[in-house]
Formats: structure tokens, sequence, C-alpha cells
């Protein structure tokens, strides 16, 4: 039977029927791809940046060896500016203590010219002098005071009965006076001199002792931005190890292999590395800025110093019993209070001698010589005086010749009563010698506390070092074999996750431990390192 012809409606119908679902089908094809491409889009732009720096712009740097930090820090630094400082001025005052007993000289010339009134027919009523001096004196080690002046004096007058109206005279003489009890003896006079020697030297062994100070903050300071510069390599690659990690998890997720758990805890161990290098660069940047400080330079310049020198190898300790001897005889800073100490004792023994009633021997010896210009003069008939003229050769003939002679002696007491200003000065010397010996007791004991934990952290911290050496290679190993397991299944990305995380606890302990062991030797060595200019 054969089919019924269909109508020409009913064919439009069937063919509108088609053209549609064709269209509809091909509308759901374009909309499945367009979604697919904003959803690989999506992903590719979800990837984590896996470069080293990424993105990071690396700033100016200042390369610096551990030698110029610390010639720098003595160039520059306030506190060695300061010791040398305290130098000059303990140097100016024994300078000024010891000018005591430079000899002094003096010169002297003068005129003078009077006219006055007369109301004897004898005086002279224009009188002119012309006079000329000098001498030197000196304090002796003893505390003798000598003097030797010269003099010499032309007097012009118009006294009409003088029969030398022009004189010339010529003197010479030596004083002295020589203390008995207060202020003889060399305690007594060079007592503060004595002083003012041991205050310099005090001052240098201070100054030494500022630079080896500042050496040792300089070089804590260098090992400590090394350590934070190795901290923050080590969380660059760490964190760059965590951004591979959540690019691999990312794209196992995406082709089934691995659950949004997975990925989850990618990100975060991703995101806790990133905060973790951001307190790096943070404590980069510090340690830098300390340095500069340490070193007394300006942190004006944009450019973060980098520490060029690497540790020193772990060196063998002595015992500390060798250590202990040559801190006590090297350190500077001990030299210092050992000086303040000596320094206090003359000054005691000063006080202590000039404690005594003041009695003194004094004297002098002279001679003086005439000379100048005579004149006849008549007393109602009867002539006085010749006509002469003669110079200061003569006069001082006189002097040297012992013509004229003149001395003088004597003895010299002076006793105040109760006598209590200085005895009490000799009691506050005692006070400051008293003072400065449990200052240097103290000082003494504790260098040696010092030393003994210098010298314990020394023999620890290379100890630990060692330790966390063995530590790291464990974790690196640990962290190796953690990765080939999850890449072959056998284990979580959570335990890969942990695994790396004490990688990176591993590698910042080292480390801490590395600046440890910088420290310990750094503070041994300045404890016991000898001083050039410190007194012996």
């Amino acid at each position: 039977m054969s089919p019924l012809p269909l109508s020409r409606q009913t064919l439009g119908r069937c063919r509108a029927r088609s053209w549609f679902a064709r269209s509809a089908a091909l509308a759901c094809v374009l909309a499945s791809l367009l979604v697919s491409a904003a959803a690989l889009a999506q992903s590719a732009a979800a990837l984590p940046d896996t470069s080293y720096l990424a993105g990071e712009v690396e700033g100016p740097t200042l390369a610096m060896t551990l030698e110029e930090a610390q010639a720098l820090g003595i160039a520059n630094s306030p506190s060695a500016r300061t010791a040398l400082a305290a130098v000059r001025v303990a140097r100016g005052a024994l300078m000024q203590e010891a000018g005591v007993f430079d000899p002094l000289m003096t010169a002297e010339g003068s005129r003078l010219s009077t006219d006055s009134p007369v109301t004897s027919p004898f005086a002279a009523s224009k009188l002119r002098q012309r006079s000329l001096g000098g001498g030197m004196s000196w304090l002796s080690p003893i505390g003798t005071s000598v003097a030797f002046t010269l003099s010499r004096v032309t007097t012009e007058s118009n006294a009409p009965f003088s029969t030398l109206p022009r004189e010339r005279r010529a003197r010479a003489r030596v004083d002295f006076v020589q203390p008995l009890l207060k202020g003889f003896g060399l305690a007594a006079t060079r007592g503060d001199l004595r002083a003012a020697q041991r205050d310099l030297e005090a001052a240098m062994a201070r100054r030494q002792a500022a630079i080896s100070d500042l050496d040792a903050a300089v070089e804590v300071a260098y090992w400590d931005l090394y350590a934070a510069e190795r901290d923050l390599s080590s969380e660059r690659l760490q964190r760059q190890r965590a951004a591979i990690f959540l690019r691999d998890q990312t794209l196992r997720a995406r082709a089934g292999a691995a659950g949004p758990g997975a990925v989850a805890a990618a990100r975060t161990f991703l995101a806790d590395q990133e905060v973790q290098l951001l307190d790096a660069r943070i404590r980069l940047q510090t340690a830098s800025d300390a340095l500069r400080e340490t070193m007394g330079i300006s942190p004006m310049d944009e450019r973060r110093v980098h520490a060029v020198s690497e540790p020193p190898a772990p060196r063998a300790i002595e015992p500390l019993t060798a250590v202990l001897e040559r801190a006590r005889r090297n350190n500077p800073a001990l030299h210092a209070y050992e000086r303040d100490a000596a320094a206090a004792q003359a000054r005691y023994r000063r006080a202590t001698w000039n404690a005594w009633p003041s009695v003194e021997a004094f004297g002098g010896y002279g001679g003086s010589g005439l000379a100048g210009t005579g004149q006849v003069v008549d007393f109602g008939g009867t002539q006085a005086g010749s006509n002469f003229d003669t110079g200061y050769g003569p006069a001082w003939n006189d002097v040297w010749s012992d013509k004229n002679p003149d001395w003088n002696f004597g003895l010299r007491l002076r006793m105040p009563i109760g006598w209590r200003a200085d005895r009490g000065q000799r009691e506050v010397q005692r006070g400051n010698l008293d003072r400065t010996r449990e200052t240097l007791r103290a000082q003494t004991l504790g260098l040696e506390t010092s030393v003994r934990q210098a010298h314990r952290e020394a023999v620890l911290s290379q100890d630990a070092l060692r330790a966390m050496h063995e530590l790291v290679d464990a974790a690196r190993e640990q962290a190796r074999i953690g990765r080939l397991e999850y890449q072959a299944g056998r284990t979580t990305a959570y335990d890969l996750v942990g695994i790396e995380a004490d990688l990176a606890r591993a590698e910042l302990r080292e480390s801490q431990v590395l600046v440890r062991v910088a420290r310990s030797l750094v503070e041994l060595d300045r404890l016991t390192r000898l001083s050039v200019e410190a007194p012996r």
C-alpha cells in the first residue's frame, strides 16, 4: 500500500522543525566551547608565579667585606671618636700638670718719670728712671723652688747736692724655698703628674677597648646581615618550591587526579611561605640598617649593604685556664681600670704627705754694684765727689766679685688650727682609692665570668653547628624522598607540605646557629685580644 502523499503545508512544517533543531544544537556546541575557553583562561590565570624572584625587584646594593666594615666603623663611629677625644683630654691634662715643672723665664722693662714740688733745697723735683730685668724660676721634683733674677736700674735726678745725678745699679740674686714636711718629696710634688700619666694610660686603654668592642659589634652585625641574606635566599627558594607544588596540584586537579583538599593545602603552604618571605625581607633591611648604625654611617643612602665575606671556619678552642690567663693579661678594659687604681694611688700618696703642717726653709744670696755719672758738689766751700762717667761694666764686676753681698735665711711654719682641710682631702683620696680598687675587683670578676660564658658558648655552639648541618642534610634528603613518594602516589599533599615546612625551619635554625657560632668566637676574641696601644 503506497503512503499517502504529504501536503505542501505539512512538508514546510517538517523542514522548519529540522532547521530549528540543527540551529539549537550548533548554539549549544558554541556555548560549551565558550565556557570551556573561559574556564581554561581562568585556570591559567590562577596558576602561581614559579620564578625565583616572583616579580620582586632587587634594589641597589653596596658590597662590603668585613675588614672594610670594621675600618669604616673605626673612622666614623661616634664611640671610637668619643674615645679618641677622651685621649686628647687626658693628654692635655698631662701636659698641664707637667708644665708646672717647666722652667719659667721672665723679662721686664719699664720707664718712670716723676715731677714733684719740693720743700727742701736738698730734694729733687725731677726723677727719671729706666729699669730692665729678667730671670728664671724652677720647681724641682722634690719641691724646691728656685728663682734667679738679674736687674739693672738707671736713675736720673736733679737733686742739687747729689754727687751721682745719674746712677747705674746692677743686681743679681738667687732665692729658694724648700718645703720640709708638706710639699716635700716626689710623692707630694709629682703626685698629680703621676696621676695624670695613669689617666692618660687609662684613656688610651679605653680607646683600645672601644675599638675592640666596635670591631666586635661590627662583626656581629655583619654576620647578622649575612644570615639575613642567607635566610632570604632560602625563603625565596622555599616559596618557589611552594609555587611549583601549587601549580602541580592545580594541574592534577584539572585532570581529575587530585581533589580540592590537596589544592587548598598547597595554596595554604604557598601563602605561608610568602608571609615568611616578607618577614625575611624586613629582617634583611633591618640588619643592613643596624650595620650602618654600628659603623656610624647615615642610612640616607638607599643602597643596601651586601655581605661579601664568608664566616670563618670553626677553630679549635683553647682550654679555659689558658683563655682566662690571656684575658687577664690582654684585656684593654681591665688595663684601664688598673690605671685608674694607679692614678688614685698616686693622688692618695700626695694627699697623705701633704696632710702634714707646712714647714719651709727659705733664703737667698745676691750682690749689687753701682756706677754712673759723678759730679763735684760744693758744700759751703767744701767740695765732695768727682767728675766721672762709668757704664754698667764696673757695676756688674762688683756684682760677680761679691763686693757687696746680701743674703737671708729663715724658717717658716704654717699650721691651721684644727688641721681639717688637708686631712679631709686625704680621706677623700683614700675613699677614691678604695672605690677604684673595688671597681677593679668587680671588673676582674665580671671579666672572668664573661670569659667562662663565651668559652662555654663557643664550645657548645660548634657542637650545635655540626648537629644542625646533619639536621639540614637529613631534612633535605627527607624532602627529596617525600617529593618522589608524592609523585608515585605513596604519600599525600598534607604530608609533603609538612616535610617542606620542616626543611624551611631546619634551614632557618642553621642560619641562627651560624650567627651564634660567629657571635661566640667574636666575644671570645674581644675579651682576650691584645691591644697594640694598651699599656702593659
